[in-house]
C-alpha cells in the first residue's frame, strides 16, 4: 500500500489524466489511466480493446452466446473477451446466465468462467461463474451498463446469457448457493474437456489426522497439464491431487 501511495504521488492532479470508474493516472504517463477491469481507453471510458462488443439491451429477453479458448492443454495467460451491455438513462440491466460448460468448476475458476460486473463498486471484480449449476441465476445491475468478460485458459468452453432491461430499482445480488466461484460436484477432466467420472466436492481440506492422501480420479490427466506447478492455491492442489503433489 505504501508503494501504491508512492507511485500515485507522482502525478500532479491538478494536470494528470481525469480517470473515470475508479481508474488512476499512470505513474509513468500521467496522462493516461491504469483502469478497473472491463474499461479502457486513456480515461477508462471505452470499453477494453479486443475480443467483444457492445450491445443494446431491450425490455425483452436477448441472448448473448460466447464460445473462447484456443483448445487443447492449459495455457499460460488467459484468453479474454470483453462485452458491454447497455441500455437507457433511467434503467438498470438484468442478467441471466442460462448455460456454462462443465468440466472446469475449481475454486476461483482458475480455468476458465464468465465475470459479471452489476456491482455497484466497478474497481471490484464482478460474480464470477464457472459452473453448470449457476443456470438460473440472474443478477441486477446498479447502472445501465454491465461489463461481461468471458476467460479462459484451457480447452474451450461456452456460455450462454439472457439480458434485458428493467425500470431502476433496488439491485439484486446471486444467493450465495448460485455464487458458483468456489468448486462444485460435477466431472472434471481439463484435459480432454470431457465428464471422467471424477466428483471434487466444495468441503474444506482436512490436515492432521483427518486429512487423507488420496488423489482425485482425474489427478493423472491434471497433472500432466501441469496442475501441480501451476499457479492455483496449495489448498486446491492438496484438496484434489495431495499425494501426485507431493503433499504426502
Amino acid at each position: 500500500m505504501r508503494f501504491l501511495r508512492l507511485c500515485l504521488g507522482r502525478c500532479i492532479p491538478s494536470i494528470s489524466a481525469k480517470c473515470q470508474m475508479g481508474g488512476f493516472p499512470h505513474p509513468r504517463n500521467c496522462s493516461k489511466c491504469i483502469c478497473p477491469g472491463g474499461y479502457g481507453g486513456d480515461l477508462c471510458t471505452e470499453r477494453p480493446s479486443g475480443c467483444g462488443r457492445t450491445i443494446q439491451a431491450s425490455p425483452a429477453w436477448e441472448k448473448l452466446e460466447d464460445a473462447i479458448g484456443l483448445g487443447g492443454k492449459e495455457q499460460q495467460e488467459f484468453e479474454t473477451c470483453w462485452y458491454w451491455i447497455e441500455s437507457p438513462e433511467g434503467t438498470n440491466i438484468e442478467v441471466k446466465i442460462v448455460y456454462f460448460t462443465k468440466g472446469v468448476s475449481v475454486d476461483g475458476c482458475a480455468y476458465a468462467g464468465v465475470e459479471i460486473k452489476t456491482n455497484e463498486d466497478q474497481t471490484m471484480t464482478g460474480y464470477r461463474f464457472c459452473s453448470p449449476d449457476a443456470a438460473g441465476t440472474t443478477l441486477r445491475s446498479h447502472s445501465n451498463r454491465v461489463p461481461v468478460m468471458t476467460f479462459n485458459r484451457i480447452g474451450t468452453t461456452r456460455v450462454v446469457l439472457e439480458f434485458r432491461h428493467v425500470p431502476s430499482s433496488k439491485p439484486t445480488e446471486p444467493e450465495p448457493s448460485s455464487t458458483v466461484s468456489a468448486t462444485t460436484k460435477e466431472p472434471f477432466d481439463v484435459s480432454t474437456m470431457k465428464p471422467s467420472g471424477a466428483i471434487i466436492t466444495d468441503s474444506p481440506v482436512k490436515t492432521g489426522s483427518g486429512f487423507r492422501c488420496v488423489d482425485n480420479t482425474s489427478c493423472l490427466s491434471l497433472v500432466k497439464t501441469g496442475f501441480c506447478t501451476g499457479t492455483l492455491s496449495a489448498a486446491t492442489k492438496m484438496k484434489v491431487c495431495p499425494k501426485s503433489c507431493g503433499f504426502c
